[in-house]
């Protein structure tokens, strides 16, 4: 069966549930999913396909994340990826936020020159002032940043059944043969 890594950077957790609900649907897919936190633990040569997550911060993902796919730019060339973004731009500016997460796969493809990721995605965050320290809460009243969870989780599970339909494809074409068909469990 397909190994999957979903690995993620979050800072207060919201990246963290949207990737568990990413392999969750891989999983379901009939793919052996790990949902890990990103950083220099991680062994990507243990996986078939990976699919790496990170919110926007200043137009650039957390370093975890990208320091993940630098640190593995060859392999990451020969594997099947997926990438998202969340982020609380697009709630108020969805144009901006678009254009700023095509920035951050394009400065991640600079990084990582062979990365050619099958699916990249961007998805709203969760935002709760109240966990930010103290001079970060007064920062954060002038830029205005919307409060609450405005994620779509149907359009993330959506997104995650996508790739899992790509990855399936991708790696049976690539022979790794116990590779579930869309919609079938891996036996």
């Amino acid at each position: 069966m397909p190994r999957i890594l979903v690995t993620y950077a979050s800072r207060f957790g919201s990246t963290a549930e949207v990737a568990a609900a990413v392999g969750d649907e891989l999983t379901a897919a009939g793919f052996d999913v790990d949902v890990l936190v990103a950083g220099p633990q991680i062994q990507v040569a243990k996986y078939d396909a990976l699919v790496v997550g990170a919110p926007s911060y200043g137009r650039n993902w957390l370093p975890d994340a990208v320091l993940l796919v630098m640190a593995n730019a060859e392999r990451l060339s020969a594997m099947p990826v997926a990438l998202f973004t969340t982020g609380m731009l697009g709630v108020k500016n969805p144009k901006s936020a678009l254009r700023e997460h095509e920035e951050i796969v394009e400065t991640l493809r600079e990084h990582a020159p062979g990365l050619n990721p099958l699916s990249t995605a961007l998805f709203h965050g969760s935002f709760d002032r109240d966990n930010l320290p103290f001079c970060l809460r007064l920062l954060d009243r002038m830029a205005g940043t919307p409060r609450g969870d405005h994620r779509s989780w149907e359009a993330i599970r959506s997104w995650a059944q996508h790739v899992g339909e790509l990855f399936a494809d991708a790696l049976n074409e690539t022979g790794t043969n116990a590779a579930p068909r869309p919609g079938e469990q891996a036996t």
